[in-house]
């Protein structure tokens, strides 16, 4: 029998992903006490396959109840930590339908943290015959904006996927610790039950570390434990329209063998250079993976392919993230199901042909082409905004927040981390520090 700690704060927090993390920092920083649970451990073991294995649940063979490929990091936090390190401006339908203005802490947070396109001299050779290729189609390819210092980041290390050892890439790890030394505590390896609920308010959590029972008292609770951990705390909890479909952000990558004349270049970072288009749905861009990676994914394609592993270091990588339709569920266990509508199948289709139009553009062979099956990239939209919580992020039981990429009310196709960092400055701003 666990013995049981009872503890209490201003504010717990579960989950030290972007949303979590950015939630404690900034009550830390106004002087609040702030518990901050993360279900993973705090790996100190990182920038490699076996850290980023140990980070990822089920050792990154996590799939929907259907079989689709779902990566998730459970490490202090979140996914930030195994992130290409894209910033995309929070999208502009926000303040459009729903009144959400998320503009001023996006600059806000670029200025603190030094977002900044990706710089000429860090453009390898691959990422620039694939951007070449698309200006030669008239496809519109720029550098991305980066959470990334690029004066500390190297040109030939494509491990921004298994965390950074240089330190150069921002992971949410950067304001959880920043808590930590204003004062939160960060209790690891603390597995949340439900939420304590007294006359219709959140009174703190019930939860569990390997040694121990939690009892932690507190007079705000944020929920912030992804897109399939948040919902099944929910529903655990009592509010039973959380985990109600979502969306999945599908990621495809297409490879093919880079021509003769240009030489061999196995590694450089991903996501360098791209184009977003909103009307579409598609973000597409370079992204090369390291190549273990690269080997699982043929292996979800079947034995035939794992022969395209003898000429990695000459492929080339185009990438496309869909924004795909609200269907599906998640349950109070964290199992999920996700299948792929027919117009979702129909705009994967259109980016295949247009990724494969840039590689053969870019001199690659046509034979060698191939592209990886779906993985659920993002997944978001089970607390939405309009359903489970209000405009204040702010659940039907008072005192009772979410902040991570759970309340999108819309599909995104985007990667979500700046859009989530800035919900959450913006609910301290806006509500929090004003009722605590």
């Amino acid at each position: 029998m666990k013995p049981t700690r009872k503890i209490s704060a201003d504010v717990v927090v579960i989950g030290s992903g972007p949303g979590g993390a950015t939630v404690a920092r900034e009550l830390s920083l106004l002087g609040k006490s702030v518990i901050l649970l993360e279900r993973g451990a705090d790996h100190k073991f990182y920038g490699n396959l076996p850290g980023c294995a140990l980070m990822l649940e089920k050792l990154g063979f996590g799939t929907t109840m259907e079989g689709h490929p779902m990566l998730r990091a459970m490490t202090t936090g979140g996914s930030s930590m195994l992130y290409g390190g894209a910033a995309i401006d929070p999208p502009p339908w926000l303040k459009k339908n729903y009144e959400i203005d998320l503009e001023p802490y996006a600059r806000m947070l670029k200025e603190e943290i030094g977002i900044k396109p990706t710089p000429d001299h860090m453009i390898g050779p691959k990422a620039r015959r694939i951007m070449k290729a698309a200006h030669e189609l008239n496809i519109s390819w720029e550098p991305m904006n980066k959470f990334i210092d690029h004066d500390r980041c190297k040109q030939k290390c494509p491990e921004c996927f298994y965390g950074c050892k240089t330190g150069a890439k921002w992971t949410a790890r950067d304001f959880a610790y920043e808590a930590v030394e204003k004062g939160a505590s960060l209790i690891n390896k603390a597995r949340v039950e439900k939420v304590k609920i007294e006359n219709g308010k959140a009174t703190g959590v019930f939860a569990e570390t390997p040694k121990e029972k939690l009892d932690i008292s507190s007079r705000v609770t944020v929920v912030s434990a992804g897109g399939l951990g948040t919902p099944s705390i929910l529903l655990r909890s009592g509010i039973q329209e959380a985990g109600d479909r979502f969306f999945a952000d599908p990621l495809i990558i297409t490879y093919g063998n880079a021509p003769e004349d240009m030489p061999d270049s196995p590694k450089e970072p991903p996501m360098l250079c791209g184009k977003l288009d909103n009307a579409d749905g598609l973000l597409i861009g370079d992204l090369p993976e390291p190549m273990p990676m690269f080997l699982l994914q043929m292996l979800y394609l079947g034995p035939g392919k794992i022969k395209n592993i003898r000429k990695y270091p000459r492929k080339l990588a185009v990438m496309i993230k869909v924004r795909d339709e609200m269907v599906g569920y998640v349950k109070a266990d964290e199992t999920c199901s996700k299948h792929y509508t027919q117009a979702d199948r129909e705009k994967m289709e259109r980016g295949i042909e247009l990724s494969k139009k840039i590689l053969l553009q870019a001199g690659c062979d046509a034979k060698s082409i191939v592209t990886t099956p779906p993985r659920m990239a993002h997944p978001g939209g089970t607390a939405r905004i309009g359903q489970v919580v209000d405009n204040d992020l702010e659940t039907k039981i008072e005192n009772l927040y979410v902040c991570d990429a759970s309340v999108f009310p819309e599909p995104c196709g985007i990667p979500p981390v700046l859009s989530i960092l800035s919900f959450g400055k913006r609910l301290v701003d806006t509500r929090l520090k004003h009722i605590l």
